[in-house]
């Protein structure tokens, strides 16, 4: 998706000079244009799973995973598939100006002071941050905010400040823990957020295992246990599953998809999409654009059937 084409909104059109944040739950659909825009945003994913934009990037997304989107950088949030019965995705919004943290300096204070971090970790985040919600601390905050922020009640611009400094604490926390170095080892569930991540990219065995602390033979039986899949039977579905989201959602020609999500070898990529898909890019492209819902979905090893868009 190019970012060339990219629309801008400002944050006149969400605030008004006497307010500081901007809350919302939106039901994402394929309406919304890819946009960048001039203020802050904290995009929480509610419900649902579907795909994130960002840049010329694809990040797979579910409920949970947080993102730091700071001014001037494109992005949209696309659900899985244009059907109507399919579950939402949901998006919690949070949008408030860059100035507002530097007034907010004495309220957030520490030793040392975090602020000046915050405000690098919110306003260039590099890389772009995508943040996992491990104990469902972030999304009660998320509600908190849409509900306060909705209702506004006597008191109500204390209550949302309040809980704007705790939601950018727990951030800056779940950042440096994010990117401590730890003797303990990653998750599955890390693994396959970073996988989700970084599909596009070369990646083995022995790598994912190396960040597990984990060795390779026992890396695949757990991988194996927690998905049904192995490491490159996962590794190719999530492949495929962006590249249908190129199909639907672009007009790139099969082979730049193909490199675009991982694939060197043009015959790889249309076998593995077959084998997925059950047809060929091009078929799949026809029927989708044609508004038609073909039946996506793969066979796991153990013979059952699996829902490609997840």
């Amino acid at each position: 998706m190019s970012t060339k084409h990219s629309q801008l909104y400002r944050v006149e059109q969400f605030l008004q000079e006497d307010e500081f944040i901007f809350v919302n739950r939106a039901t994402e659909s394929f309406d919304l244009p890819l946009h960048n825009h001039d203020f802050i945003e904290l995009a929480y994913v509610a419900e649902g799973k579907g795909f994130h934009h960002i840049g010329e990037t694809i990040v797979t997304v579910h409920k949970g995973l947080l993102f730091i989107l700071p001014p001037g950088l494109s992005h949209v949030f696309r659900p899985s598939t244009p059907s109507r019965t399919s579950p939402p995705l949901i998006v919690y919004n949070c949008v408030f100006r860059s100035s507002l943290l530097v007034a907010m300096r004495d309220w957030i204070g520490g030793t040392p002071p975090i602020a000046p971090i915050l405000e690098q970790q919110l306003t260039q985040p590099s890389p772009i941050q995508t943040i996992f919600d491990t104990d469902g601390h972030i999304d009660g905050l998320f509600c908190s905010l849409f509900r306060e922020y909705s209702a506004q009640q006597m008191g109500s611009d204390a209550y949302l400040r309040s809980l704007l400094v705790q939601l950018l604490v727990s951030i800056h926390r779940l950042v440096q823990q994010f990117n401590k170095p730890s003797s303990k080892p990653v998750s599955v569930q890390q693994i396959l957020i970073y996988m989700e991540q970084h599909s596009h990219e070369n990646m083995t065995v022995g790598q994912l295992a190396e960040r597990c602390q984990w060795s390779e033979r026992h890396f695949g039986r757990v991988f194996k246990a927690h998905t049904g899949q192995s490491f490159l039977r996962y590794l190719q579905q999530l492949r495929i599953k962006k590249s249908c989201e190129l199909l639907r959602s672009s007009q790139q020609n099969i082979s730049t998809i193909a490199e675009e999500v991982g694939y060197k070898n043009i015959d790889a990529f249309l076998t593995h999409f077959k084998r997925i898909v059950g047809m060929t890019p091009r078929d799949y492209r026809r029927i989708v654009q044609g508004k038609q819902e073909p039946d996506i979905s793969c066979e796991t090893s153990d013979g059952q059937r699996r829902e490609l868009l997840l």
